[in-house]
């Protein structure tokens, strides 16, 4: 984030500060990823990088730092292959995590190398009704519920509005509903009956 808003002195203060850490306590590997994982950012250090895809314990930091390496990777036309292959394995990662946003994300990047990926499974699923929608359709829905705008939902989806409208669509067809009023009141309802059989 300090890197984003461009402020580079603060971002060298929280590696110093991790590899502080990860230093004084070699006793938690842990530290010792993320302070690989937060220079590589810092540096667009592949080797960091690498080291933080392959040793991360947790499967969305493997993810995040195997996403991190094909950005940088990007930069070189040379690397485009290598670049593919990292962000492939941080979208699988990210979806076996159900980190949608994240997902969604890197397959925006993908996009702009050229490479596209279904966002939905070759499921068996019945014509209508809640189970019937994708991944992608239900969280085209949530969004659409809390009252986005399809332009909102696209943002946060690293979708085109276009495309939020074809899901939202398909939504409305497949719920036999007409409006977003509907939608609102269906996810509403769905989300009151889960939480009364949790509590049961």
């Amino acid at each position: 984030m300090a890197l984003a808003t461009g402020n580079r002195p603060f971002a060298q203060k929280v590696v110093g500060t991790a590899a502080s850490l990860a230093r004084d306590n070699p006793e938690f590997p842990v530290l010792a990823v993320a302070a690989a994982h937060a220079r590589g950012v810092l540096r667009s250090d592949t080797d960091a990088l690498a080291q933080a895809a392959s040793a991360h314990l947790d499967p969305w930091g493997r993810s995040s730092a195997a996403e991190d390496l094909g950005v940088v990777l990007t930069a070189d036309p040379r690397e485009r292959p290598r670049a593919v292959s990292h962000l492939e394995q941080a979208l699988h990662g990210y979806e076996s995590t159900g980190a949608l946003r994240d997902a969604a994300r890197v397959r925006a990047r993908l996009r702009e190398l050229g490479v596209r990926h279904r966002h939905w499974t070759r499921a068996k699923r019945p014509a209508s009704g809640w189970d019937s929608l994708t991944d992608t359709e239900h969280a085209v829905a949530a969004l659409i519920a809390k009252g986005l705008t399809n332009r909102q939902a696209a943002a946060q989806m690293f979708l085109s509005p276009h495309t939020v409208s074809t899901h939202l669509r398909h939504v409305f067809t497949k719920l036999g509903i007409a409006s977003r009023v509907e939608l609102a009141r269906l996810v509403a309802e769905r989300e009151r009956a889960g939480s009364a059989g949790d509590g049961a």
